[in-house]
């Protein structure tokens, strides 16, 4: 029996996102890297872009969890990502940054076809 492609899955998802969502930015905080005094770091923001669709959690979603009424649930593409989102990042979108707060991989098989952000805002 053959497996299931998750590759094609990726790329339909790619496809998907790119076309009805929008682009925006994951933004990390980093050590400098070239930093002359390894003891006193200095920290510099990296912007990565990144192709998005921004969701609402439904109010089944809501109720008795940890997900307050202003979170948004954001689907990110993960081809072309230069980075991994994890909750210590900022996303922009349409100029407003959001506060990551779980990251969730839909990674079957090994194969990462999207990302799933709980944000707040």
């Amino acid at each position: 029996m053959v497996g299931f492609n998750y590759a094609a899955g990726r790329a339909t998802a790619d496809r998907l996102i790119a076309r009805f969502g929008q682009t925006g930015v994951i933004r990390r905080t980093e050590d400098k890297p070239d930093n002359p005094e390894p003891w006193k770091p200095e920290r510099t923001e990296a912007d990565y872009p990144c192709k998005l669709v921004v969701l609402e959690y439904s109010a089944y979603e809501l109720q008795g969890t940890l997900i307050e009424a202003n979170d948004r649930k954001i689907y990110v593409a993960a081809g072309g990502l230069e980075v991994e989102p994890t909750v210590a990042d900022k996303l922009i979108v349409g100029g407003s940054e959001f506060t990551v707060i779980r990251v969730s991989p839909l990674n079957p098989a090994g194969v990462v076809v999207y990302y799933e952000l709980q944000v707040r805002g």
